[in-house]
């Protein structure tokens, strides 16, 4: 039921954390692995590690918020594999926690371009393949934020409106392709550690101040703790595989009962 074998997925931002996870995770139950991220390296670093598992893997530079460059992915991966059966929109961006009246012009559209207009454009770019094939799961990275934007202790203004048209996008989409054979869902994970953003988030923070916050947000937490990225790739294959064969429109909640 979750076999991927003779699969092959495109992982954006897959060089770290969450998208190095997921990308584990495909290669493990059998699918080949294009990993597109911005730093090279990393996505060679990735495409190394899930090497283990005996599959194809492709590292692919790129910024997803680019039209050529998302165009480069596609036509690479068909080059290689001459499919796309999985696309996981997964590159996310996030700048600081400002309020509005304290973000600039340039931090939002940074943060629209690659959170949003990123998963538009990949999305766009997978469509024809997949219509083609009348096949296809899309698995879309939302956010808890995005589902609950009146919490302080989550993303910024800019981070949290972005999932929360991710989210949008998701269910909108699933119902225009559905009768295509084309399954689109998103995953909202709540506090993720081991990530750039969570660095990012204690580097902007006096020590005192993060470990405060990060009590206030465990006690918060049905399960009382931080995820792991590892802690998606059961949801990422549940909605990959024929396992999740009538879910589409959906937001999987990954967040500890925090929501």
């Amino acid at each position: 039921m979750f076999d991927l074998s003779g699969r092959v997925a495109v992982v954006t931002g897959g060089g770290y954390g969450i998208g190095r996870s997921i990308c584990e995770a495909m290669a493990e139950f059998g699918a080949d692995v294009a990993i597109a991220d911005i730093r090279e390296e990393l996505a060679r670093e990735t495409a190394g590690l899930i090497a283990r598992f005996g599959h194809h893997t492709l590292a692919i530079k790129a910024d997803v918020s680019v039209t050529a460059d998302v165009e480069r992915i596609v036509n690479e991966t068909l080059s290689n594999w001459g499919t796309i059966d999985i696309l996981v929109n997964n590159a996310g961006f996030l700048i600081g926690n400002s309020p509005v009246h304290e973000t600039t012009e340039e931090t939002w559209d940074r943060i629209m371009a690659v959170n949003l207009k990123g998963v538009f454009l990949c999305t766009r770019a997978v469509l024809p393949v997949m219509l083609k094939q009348k096949k296809g799961s899309i698995i879309n990275m939302a956010s808890a934020g995005g589902i609950l934007p009146g919490d302080r202790a989550l993303g910024s203004v800019a981070y949290d409106v972005s999932k929360g048209a991710v989210i949008t996008f998701t269910r909108k989409t699933a119902a225009e392709y559905g009768r295509d054979g084309i399954r689109i869902n998103a995953i909202a994970p709540g506090m993720i550690a081991d990530t750039h953003f969570a660095a990012e988030r204690r580097a902007q923070r006096p020590k005192e101040d993060s470990m405060k916050l990060l009590e206030a947000q465990v006690d918060r937490m049905a399960l009382g703790r931080y995820g792991k990225p590892d802690e998606l790739k059961g949801i990422a294959i549940y909605l990959a595989s024929e396992a999740s064969s009538y879910a589409t429109g959906q937001v999987f909640v990954i967040d500890a009962g925090w929501s």
